[in-house]
This record gives C-alpha cells, structure tokens and sequence, in this order.
C-alpha cells in the first residue's frame, strides 16, 4: 500500500520542527510520514526518493523566502516531479508577487500568512488531503468508467444497436450536455467532473434488451416498452457488482424518473430524484430529441427546446431546465447545434 507523505519544506529548523510537531499533534496525520527538508534542492531529492519507493506526496508546504532557491520556483519544479500533489505556500504580505506567479502557473493550492494560527494551519493541510484524495478517487473511478463504457459500446455495437455514426455519438454528447449543465447550474467542480464520466453509462442496461426490441421502426407496444423500461435495473446491476461511484450507480438507475413523479422505475418525485439523474434526464432527451433515429426524423433545436420548455416542473427540474435552455438559447440562436454537440 503506498505510503502518503507531508513534505514540510523551510530553511529555518525552528520552523521545520514547529510544522512536523503541529501535524503530528493531529490523530488525522497519524498513518501520515511527514517529511522535512531545510532548502528546495535537499527536498526535490527527498521527493525523488518518496516516489521511487511508489510512495505518494498529496500534500507539499513550503516558505517562500529561502536561500539557493525561493519558495515559488521549488514548487514549480516539485509539481514537475509530482503534478498531482497540493501546494501550500507559507508567505507575508511582502510576497504576493509570488503567490500570483505560482497561481498563473497553476501550482498553487493555498497560501498562509507567517505566522499561521494553529487551527488554519491543520484545517488547511487536511482540505488538501481530501482535495487530492478525491482527485485520486475521480482518476480511479475514471479508468473503471472508461473501460467499462468502451466495453459498452462495442457491446452495443455488435448487437446493432449503434446502426451509424450519429448514434454512436450519443454517448458522447450526453457526457457533454451533463457537463454543461452541471457547471451552468454552479455545481461544484468534483460533481461536474463526476458527472462528465459517469453520464456515458446511462444506458449500459441496454446490452440486455433484445435488439428486435430497441431497433424497431415503429411505435412499442406496451409489453415492449415494459421490457425497455428493465434497462434501467438491468444497468444497475451491472454496475452494482463493482466499486462504482454512487453518482454513477443513480444515473444508470433513475435517469427516467420524472419530476412529477410519473416517470420509472420507481415513481420517485422532485428533489427525491438524485442530482445527477435529473441532469442527465434533461441530456438525454434533448438529445433524443435532436437526433434523428431509426423511429423518427431529428427535431429542430427550436422545437427541442420549446418541448423542454413545456416538460419544465413535469418531467424536468424546473430549475435545471431553466439553465439548461438559458444557455442552449444563447448557444444556437439560429437553430443549429450549439458547440458542445459538435465537439462530439
């Protein structure tokens, strides 16, 4: 198991001890090693050796105002070393020069004020943490996903159920549009970026629903769309045999509800429909929408629109929809696809 390291970097011992002391105080560092160093150089060798033993750097505190090499520049080049550890930079007043060249070059998590108080120090260092931890999660998670839904796709593919390239993309744009909508709506950059990966995944029940079924021209009858409607638990189940993110797991599994508590498969209603199923609920039927299918000719964007616009506080969250086609108007005026279609 790699071990986390805490690299306290400082040309005063004084200060070294104070750091390494104040961590060491808190039960929440107590599996941590934390590692000092009294220059810039003695600690890019100290974290050249943490990583050549597979041991992992989350966290990296460092004074700013030091001989040989500042504060700034380690950082830059510890981040060469290391690029996912968190950076706290430990400064006066007197260096804010430094803390706007570390934050243009991306390199800067937080900065402390010489001296610190005790409980800002400790709240700090353990935010990091987490902050890099989740990061870690999301990496994990995202490897699983996306060869999970590579897996998918060729699934669906030798079963025909992607029978051109414009359906082949839906995935792809659902991913998209749950992104925008999630970031337009001032979700936090964790759940937006939970939901850019997850939302691929919303159909992969589908590998269990006979093609006859999902390719057919006409209108389902309704012992057919009972079947279709399994897709749902269907895809749960998939993902419940692994570790997969709950977010994800919610997406496969309620996408279909409806706001007004009519939609599948299990009548839930408003708020009581997690978060990210009700944005990719939008996603996906706009997509649905706009694209044309072996069923149906695509729908103008304006006509799209004004149908989600109608199912707004029915189907859809009225505050998601809102944003939704806020955004999609300022997008595509015109009525052509908006860019993030295209990207796909």
């Amino acid at each position: 198991m790699k071990k986390h390291h805490i690299v306290c970097v400082d040309d005063e011992t004084i200060v070294l001890q104070s750091l390494r002391r104040e961590l060491r105080q808190d039960p929440f560092f107590g599996e941590f090693s934390i590692d000092i160093a009294d220059s810039g150089p003695k600690a890019l060798s100290l974290i050249d050796e943490i990583l050549s033993e597979g041991d992992v750097v989350p966290v990296l505190l460092s004074d700013q105002r030091m001989p040989v090499m500042n504060g700034d520049a380690f950082l830059v080049q510890a981040l060469g070393r290391s690029p996912d550890t968190l950076c706290i930079l430990l400064t006066g007043f007197a260096d804010l020069q430094a803390v706007v060249n570390l934050v243009n070059n991306n390199a800067l998590y937080r900065y402390l004020s010489k001296p610190w108080d005790r409980n800002d120090l400790i709240m700090t260092v353990k935010e990091a943490f987490r902050a890099w931890n989740r990061e870690r999660i999301i990496q994990e998670q995202g490897d699983k996903i996306e060869h999970m839904t590579m897996a998918m796709v060729a699934a669906l593919e030798s079963a025909n159920f992607y029978f051109d390239e414009e359906t082949g993309n839906h995935i792809k744009r659902i991913s998209l549009l749950s992104e925008y909508i999630a970031r337009a709506a001032g979700l936090d950059e964790f759940f937006v970026k939970a939901i850019k990966m997850y939302s691929p995944l919303h159909d992969i029940g589908k590998v269990g629903v006979e093609k006859q079924i999902l390719l057919k021209p006409g209108k389902l009858t309704q012992e057919e769309f009972e079947v279709v409607k399994e897709h749902v638990r269907i895809g749960f189940r998939i993902l419940d045999n692994n570790a997969i993110d709950p977010i994800a797991k919610n997406i496969v599994l309620y996408h279909h509800e409806k706001w007004c508590g009519s939609g599948y498969p299990e009548g839930l209603a408003g708020e009581a429909i997690p978060l990210e199923a009700r944005i990719v609920s939008i996603a996906d039927v706009y997509d649905a929408l706009v694209s044309e299918r072996i069923y149906k000719p695509a729908f103008p964007v304006a006509e799209a629109l004004e149908i989600i616009r109608n199912e707004r506080g029915v189907s859809f969250d009225p505050f998601l929809a809102d944003t939704f086609l806020s955004g999609m108007e300022k997008m595509a005026p015109s009525g052509k696809l908006p860019f993030v279609l295209e990207e796909a």
